[in-house]
């Protein structure tokens, strides 16, 4: 039975890719613009590619709701190495004072975003790491 706590942390994550797959799919000019400082077609396909990816992440989270935690340790792992190496990225960035053409500011807020979750993902997982 998957325990409350590994819900909420599951339903966190979800919200979490939601966010970033709507803004990347639906809004794809203004988050390249505002997140990487430029736009053109080439970064608008990788856009929403990503958000693609991020859809099927939500699909499959929202299917570990229902079903559980069992034999789901390398799915789990995955998004976890995915956030984790994400914000170790935007904190190189952060830590570099090297936005390119985008804002320090919002480079930061993703880099907090990315670890706060890749951190909730590495509780899930050492509080599992039995079961999944």
């Amino acid at each position: 039975m998957i325990k409350k706590v590994d819900i909420l942390i599951i339903i966190i994550n979800i919200i979490f890719f939601a966010y970033f797959a709507i803004q990347l799919i639906i809004f794809t000019d203004e988050f390249a613009i505002n997140n990487l400082g430029f736009f053109n077609h080439a970064v608008a396909g990788l856009s929403e590619i990503i958000g693609i990816i991020f859809i099927t992440f939500i699909i499959a989270l929202s299917i570990i709701v229902f079903r559980g935690l069992e034999r789901q340790l390398p799915f789990i792992l995955i998004i976890f190495l995915f956030q984790f190496l994400a914000a170790l990225n935007f904190w190189r960035y952060v830590f570099t004072d090297s936005p390119g053409e985008t804002n320090l500011n919002i480079i930061t807020i993703n880099a907090v975003f990315f670890s706060i979750i890749s951190c909730l993902n590495l509780i899930l997982i050492s509080k599992n790491i039995n079961k999944i």
